[in-house]
């Protein structure tokens, strides 16, 4: 397999893994199978980086590139994804490295294919990010989320919300679940003083929060959610 596909395949996998609330477990797996393994760990990052906007000169770009693939040669050889590709074999997903994977795999009948992949990459590395201070959340250094499916959610967040999701995420799940059920109750004691002073529509949708509230389960994207709430109120 391809390893661009193989890391689209891991990440769609972690990803998921936060919603389906087993994260603990699939980190566990990733931190075995491809940060403890020297050659797979290198390049994931080599292929991490080939696929952020630096802001370099094109020459420049070009010559990233060309290092990178030196790289990859040499540890290509050494490369052994076998229980990796076990570990992922049931997800389906996109190939979002399909660029840097037609170039690290090129071959002499798809030469015009290297080209164009090559160009879209230097044209990526020469373009700076969008997102001028910057906020490297856990999963984001470990997944590179920024382009996955989770990505509209932590986009919206401010800055300030991106560093509370950052310390939820490395806290133990039995301390956020105590912290979240009293969040709930302050949360809405809130909500209910806030509702005597409304008019009737408004009030109306008010209540319909505090029942959402209320019947929430505890999970790390809830408690920010409802920690931001609460310190909006």
């Amino acid at each position: 397999m391809k390893f661009g596909q193989l890391m689209s395949k891991i990440e769609g996998l972690l990803i998921n893994s936060y919603v389906n609330e087993t994260a603990k477990i699939e980190l566990k797996n990733f931190r075995k199978l491809v940060l403890e393994n020297k050659n797979a760990s290198s390049m994931f990052h080599i292929y991490t980086e080939l696929s952020k906007k630096k802001g370099l000169d094109k020459e420049i770009a070009e010559s990233y590139i060309n290092e990178s693939l030196r790289q990859i040669e040499k540890i290509s050889p050494r490369l052994n994804t076998q229980k990796i590709e076990y570990w992922v074999k049931d997800v389906v997903c996109k190939n979002i490295y399909e660029d840097i994977d037609n170039i690290v795999y090129s071959s002499p009948n798809k030469i015009m294919e290297t080209v164009n992949s090559k160009k879209t990459l230097i044209k990526s590395l020469s373009e700076s990010s969008e997102v001028k201070s910057h906020i490297d959340l856990p999963i984001e250094t470990l997944l590179n989320i920024a382009n996955k499916s989770i990505k509209g959610y932590i986009e919206n967040l401010d800055e300030d919300s991106k560093r509370d999701l950052s310390k939820v995420l490395m806290t133990e799940d039995v301390e956020l679940s105590k912290e979240f059920d009293e969040l709930k109750s302050k949360t809405i004691g809130k909500l209910s003083n806030i509702r005597e002073s409304l008019d009737d529509v408004t009030s109306k949708k008010l209540q319909e929060t505090i029942k959402q509230i209320q019947s929430d389960t505890f999970s790390k994207i809830n408690y920010v959610r409802l920690y931001n709430l609460h310190n909006n109120l």
